[in-house]
């Protein structure tokens, strides 16, 4: 069962990676005015992702402290 377990966590971990490499380069994009709609689109699906109960779950983080610290780091040139 711990194996089983173990597997599980280590998904719900590499969902988190995915998520958050992709909203970094979602938000340097957007930083450096890329013109893309669709790229507005990604930055919401994201923020939407790390809102919900399920990165919550995921991964045991605050989503609104996430984004803003992710955002101070690739976004905001803090």
């Amino acid at each position: 069962m711990s194996a089983l377990l173990d597997g599980y966590i280590q998904l719900a971990h590499a969902i988190v990676i995915v998520a958050a490499e992709s909203y970094k380069y979602t938000l340097l994009a957007v930083r450096h005015h890329t013109k893309s709609d669709s790229m507005y689109r990604r930055k919401e699906e994201l923020e939407n992702f790390f809102l919900s109960d399920w990165f919550g779950l995921l991964s045991g983080l605050d989503g609104r402290y996430f984004m803003k610290k992710m955002q101070e780091v690739y976004y905001f040139d803090r």
